[in-house]
C-alpha cells in the first residue's frame, strides 16, 4: 500500500510503530491524538467501498478507546478527499438501481453518523481539495482547519446527484439554510479564506501547515474531562431546537457529568490548586 504522505517526516517519526496502513486509510497515534489519513493519492483520495468501510470501522474503534482524546482526519498527497471514486461506478456494466443505491447509502450514512456521534472531537485538516462527499466528511467534523489554497466544493448537482454524506444537515448547521441552499444547488466552490469567512471552516493555517495546526488543536483536548466533551457532542447531535428540549437534555446529561469520578477529581484538583488527572470515568 502507498505510504501515507500527508504527514511530515517529523510527525511520521513521532508516530513510529504506531502508524498502521489498512485499506486506503493510514492510522497513527501521537500522544492522545489519533491521525487518520485518507490514502488514495492517485485519485485525490476519492474513496471506494472498502476504504469507506475501513474508515468507519476505525473511527468506531477510536471512539471507544479511552487513550484517545481527539481524532484528526486528513488526506495524502496534498488533497483531503474528492468524494466517491466515480471511475469505479462508471466501470459497472449497468448503473445501480434505486434500491441498490438506497442500500449503499445506509453504509455511507454510517460514516457520517460515527463522525458526528463519536465520543471524541473529530478535526478535519483540509489541504487541497475537499469535493463532493469529501466536502461532506469535512463539514461533519467538529473543527475544520483549512489553508488559503484549500477548496471546498459541493459538486453534486453538476453530475446529477443530490448532496449526501450528511451535507444537507452539516452545511446548513455551519452556514445557515439560505446560504446552504444556494451553495448546494449551484455546486459552489469556496477557497479556504472564504470557507472560514462564511463558517464552513473554523481556522485558516498557512499552506502546508494545516496538519500541524490541527495537531495543536487536538492536543488541547488532552486537558478537559472527556465525559463532558462526549455528552456535549451527543446533545448537539440530537438536534436541540427548543427551550424544552434543552431543559430535558440538561436534566439528563448534567447529572451524568456531576456523578462521574472525573468530576470528583476536577473539584479536588481545584481545591488543591493542581492540574486534574482525568480518566474518563
Amino acid at each position: 500500500m502507498a505510504r501515507c504522505i500527508s504527514m511530515t517526516d517529523a510527525l511520521a517519526a513521532q508516530a513510529g510503530e504506531d502508524a498502521v496502513f489498512e485499506e486506503g486509510v493510514g492510522a497513527a497515534r501521537i500522544g492522545t491524538t489519533a491521525i487518520l489519513t485518507l490514502n488514495n493519492p492517485g485519485r485525490r483520495n476519492a474513496f471506494y467501498p472498502e476504504m469507506r468501510r475501513t474508515l468507519t470501522a476505525t473511527l468506531k474503534r477510536l471512539s471507544a478507546d479511552p487513550q484517545v482524546r481527539a481524532i484528526i482526519l486528513t488526506g495524502a498527497g496534498g488533497h483531503f478527499c474528492t468524494g466517491a471514486d466515480l471511475s469505479r461506478v462508471a466501470a459497472r456494466p449497468a448503473p445501480p438501481t434505486a434500491m441498490e443505491t438506497r442500500e449503499n447509502m445506509k453504509e455511507v450514512m454510517e460514516l457520517f453518523r460515527i463522525i458526528t456521534t463519536a465520543s471524541k472531537p473529530v478535526i478535519a485538516a483540509v489541504e487541497g481539495d475537499a469535493f463532493g462527499a469529501g466536502c461532506s466528511i469535512a463539514l461533519a467534523c467538529d473543527l475544520v482547519v483549512a489553508a488559503p489554497t484549500s477548496r471546498f466544493g459541493m459538486s453534486f448537482t453538476r453530475i446529477g446527484l443530490v448532496p449526501d454524506m450528511g451535507m444537507l444537515y452539516s452545511l446548513v448547521e455551519r452556514v445557515g439554510k439560505t446560504r446552504a441552499r444556494r451553495m448546494m444547488m449551484l455546486s459552489s466552490v469556496s477557497d479556504g479564506a472564504e470557507a472560514v469567512r462564511i463558517g464552513m471552516a473554523d481556522e485558516l493555517a498557512e499552506t502546508g501547515g494545516v496538519l500541524d495546526r490541527a495537531l495543536e488543536l487536538a492536543a488541547a483536548f488532552a486537558d478537559p474531562a472527556p465525559i463532558p466533551i462526549a455528552l456535549i457532542k451527543s446533545a448537539l447531535a440530537s438536534g436541540i431546537v427548543s427551550v424544552e428540549q434543552m431543559i430535558a437534555a440538561e436534566l439528563d446529561l448534567v447529572p451524568l457529568g456531576a456523578s462521574s469520578a472525573d468530576c470528583r477529581e476536577g473539584i479536588a484538583a481545584f481545591r488543591e490548586k493542581r492540574k486534574p488527572v482525568f480518566q474518563g470515568r
